[in-house]
């Protein structure tokens, strides 16, 4: 039975189908607690990140070894998705950024692009597909379903229980409510801590749709320009220009494709791009038309779905916390949909929350003493991710700063995937999981490599002056690069301190030299973390 009785009382309650609540449904039930699932009603229209990076994999790969799920892994390897989820959605082959001038041709030497390893599986999840596997493997481990899937209608948390009501006029009991509704959630607008101004740095007017008809970016360029590119639709693509980006994700790309749309999101300065006419096709045509390379690439495209728009994008909740209530992903914060932060923070917070929610249907303690150390990390990957975010809106304004700044993200990334994956490794062996349940004041959960914070500290902060304008672009990539050259831990086979090598092909020869690098003089820390078994991105087995 996957269908909840009204009037029936759960452990916790999960509000919003979408990836993170079903995700965390499905581990909570997989443990033994009584969980209710309910539909949001903007679960289908609110748009949500859409690509994944190697990081984004191997937080799956935890939750899947962690909470026994063997499932979860697929979402980082896509290969073992189902295959109606897996052709509707698309490959990424590479991660590339292409600068832009107004009232010029794109340039090919203003161009970069890091070609994934040819062992990964990053992928472009056409969510509404994406969403509904996961829902259905919520409901397959043990979660319940309001029953026709009445959509929420109001939340009212008492002293001994929490009331859901669904707009069939049931009602569902809880010990503990978990909000993943957004910005519509009627227990946000009854809590009133929405903040009036986020407390964020970012601001954007954010204009996303599914487009048809998007000609992929190498048949609108002479390819001899680009002769060190792989073909760009094969992967993530994002357009740059001073003071926003458009990313464009084509789910038509893989081998066997159904699905003829491209994901496509414009996030401008809002400030900046004032003058935008309001509606959002229209200030979509009016911006591009802007940048010739890009009104040839979008010349026949046509929206597939309503526009999803906001001059203000951000928003923040003050408080996330309280007595039998959690504010969780989209109802705690949201940020703009890039660099694949959207989707890696919901596994992130599936992973921080699930084990004290199991815990504390185990003693019955719900207070909010338990879940603040989870409010606190959910607040820092929101504050990291902003600061993420607002690095970049700075870098956007010259290529020279995105060139060095694109290298700065891209070395987080990779060394984050590989220090989860041996610390992973390391707690299988020891059975125990503290290694990755770190409580920092960042947004570090496990221990990263020596010097990497403090480096990011740095390039962060240089970013942040050349967009306050106290330290030019020139100055500020330059020293950027420097930090990149004198760090030990950049591995030189990568060549991040170069400007000039724009295009990354991780090939066997790469692979031999950095093993080598590894075990002569890389840190020592380096010689257990890349090893031959960390540098392929296999899932490990489930444990039965």
């Amino acid at each position: 039975m996957t269908t909840a009785v009204p009037g029936a009382r759960f452990d916790v309650a999960v509000l919003g189908t979408h990836l993170a609540g079903s995700l965390l449904a499905a581990v909570l039930a997989r443990h033994g607690v009584r969980v209710l699932l309910v539909d949001a009603p903007p679960d289908q229209e609110e748009f949500a990140g859409e690509t994944t990076v190697p990081y984004t994999a191997e937080v799956f790969f935890t939750l899947a070894r962690r909470f026994d799920i063997p499932e979860l892994a697929a979402f980082g390897l896509t290969s073992a998705l189902p295959s109606p989820v897996r052709r509707s959605s698309g490959i990424k082959r590479s991660l590339g950024f292409v600068y832009h001038r107004q009232g010029h041709e794109q340039e090919p030497s203003q161009a970069v692009q890091f070609n994934v390893p040819g062992e990964h599986a990053e992928w472009h999840l056409y969510r509404p597909h994406v969403d509904r596997h996961a829902f259905t493997l919520a409901l397959r481990y043990g979660a319940r379903a309001v029953a026709h899937r009445s959509p929420l209608a109001d939340v009212r948390v008492g002293e001994h229980e929490v009331d859901v009501l669904v707009r069939d006029g049931s009602v569902y009991h809880a010990a503990f409510v978990v909000d993943g509704s957004g910005a519509a959630s009627p227990l946000l607008r009854r809590l009133d801590v929405e903040d009036a101004e986020p407390r964020l740095r970012t601001r954007s007017r954010v204009l996303a749709t599914h487009m048809s008809g998007v000609t992929p970016f190498e048949e609108c360029v002479t390819l001899t320009d680009y002769r060190q590119a792989t073909p760009w639709s094969k992967g993530t693509l994002s357009h740059l220009f001073p003071g926003g980006w458009l990313q464009v994700v084509h789910f038509d790309n893989g081998e066997d494709p159904v699905n003829p749309l491209a994901s496509v999101v414009l996030s401008v300065d809002p400030v900046r791009y004032a003058d935008l006419p309001a509606d959002p096709e229209e200030a979509f045509r009016t911006l591009i038309g802007r940048f010739p390379t890009l009104s040839r690439s979008f010349s026949g495209a046509a929206a597939a779905r309503p526009w999803v728009s906001s001059r203000r994008w951000q928003r923040t909740a003050g408080r996330t916390v309280g007595e039998r209530w959690f504010l969780y992903d989209r109802t705690a914060s949201r940020n703009d949909l890039f660099l694949s932060r959207d989707v890696t923070m919901s596994a992130e917070m599936v992973h921080a929350l699930a084990p004290v929610l199991i815990e504390a249907t185990r003693s019955g303690d719900w207070s909010a003493p338990r879940l603040e150390p989870v409010a606190r990390l959910q607040e820092r990957l929101v504050d990291f991710n902003d600061r993420l975010l607002s690095a970049a809106r700075a870098a956007s304004g010259d290529f020279r700063l995105w060139n060095a700044y694109s290298r700065v993200w891209l070395l987080w990334s990779m060394l984050a995937a590989l220090s989860l994956k041996s610390a992973r490794n390391r707690c299988l062996a020891q059975g125990r999981w503290d290694e990755v349940e770190l409580r920092r004041d960042d947004a570090f959960w496990f221990a990263p490599p020596k010097g990497l914070r403090e480096l990011l500290e740095r390039a962060l902060g240089e970013l942040h002056e050349a967009g306050a304008g106290t330290r030019s672009a020139s100055s500020a990539a330059t020293r950027i690069f420097a930090l990149l050259r004198r760090a030990p831990f950049v591995p030189p086979v990568y060549r991040f301190a170069d400007p000039r090598a724009r295009y990354y092909h991780f090939s066997t020869v790469r692979r031999l030299r950095m093993l080598l690098w590894a075990k002569t003089t890389a840190p020592v820390e380096f010689r257990t973390m890349l090893t031959k078994e960390n540098l392929t991105n296999v899932p490990p087995p489930a444990i039965h």
